[in-house]
């Protein structure tokens, strides 16, 4: 499992890299139970370039990305029914999301930029 530290610096007053309409368009699933974070969240990436999917809950996390195959997961702390690292384990030993990069965010931390010029290379594993 790939994991990126969420204390990545602020990206208030830098431009959100767009992904090339030529290449690759990532993929990410967006997991938060806060409906005002995820909206953010998705309309960050969608700004980005991204194709966005949500879910509310950890176990709707777990279905979608077993069914999508996104490119990355990003799962909020809020996530309470089931632990967040425990939704990272399950997601990592399920084949069809082994190799699935999964970011663990604090509520209201935005996917970091490097994170996302990564995904516009497709390099991130």
């Amino acid at each position: 499992m790939s994991q990126f530290p969420t204390t990545a610096r602020s990206s208030v007053g830098l431009s959100t890299p767009r992904f090339s309409s030529g290449g690759h368009t990532p993929h990410v699933l967006v997991a938060d139970a806060d409906p005002s974070s995820r909206q953010e969240r998705e309309q960050h990436l969608r700004s980005a370039g991204a194709r966005v999917l949500t879910a509310r809950t950890g176990f709707e996390a777990i279905v979608k990305a077993s069914c999508h195959m996104p490119d990355l997961i990003v799962l909020d702390e809020s996530l309470g029914e089931i632990e967040v690292t425990e939704i990272a384990r399950l997601l990592t030993i399920c084949p069809v999301t082994a190799q699935t990069p999964v970011l663990c965010l604090r509520a209201r931390r935005r996917v970091p930029l490097r994170v996302l010029a990564a995904l516009r290379r497709k390099t991130l594993t």
